[in-house]
């Protein structure tokens, strides 16, 4: 499989799990899951770049996307450094 198949699949994986865990804590619990911030924190800095004022769908569309962007981009520089360590 290649690098790029590999990230966007896990990528895609952290954000899944990202909104599962958004969404219990937000609809269900109402209140945050212990360790969400750490698992969202890409996400959370994404969000951060705009104002407060943006509406909750649009900001939720934001965060999922920084935090898919950064996950890919992270698996895929470890996958690449991994390549080029392990051929000598």
């Amino acid at each position: 499989m290649s690098d790029v198949k590999f990230s966007a699949r896990w990528a895609l994986v952290s954000v899944l799990m990202c909104f599962l865990t958004f969404g219990l804590g937000f609809w269900v619990f109402n209140e945050a899951i212990p360790g969400y911030k750490l698992l969202a924190y890409p996400g959370i800095v994404a969000t951060r770049l705009f104002s407060e004022e943006i509406d909750f769908w649009p900001k939720l569309s934001i965060m999922l996307t920084g935090q898919y962007i950064a996950y890919f981009l992270g698996i895929y520089s470890v996958r690449k450094i991994m390549a080029i360590r392990s051929k000598g």
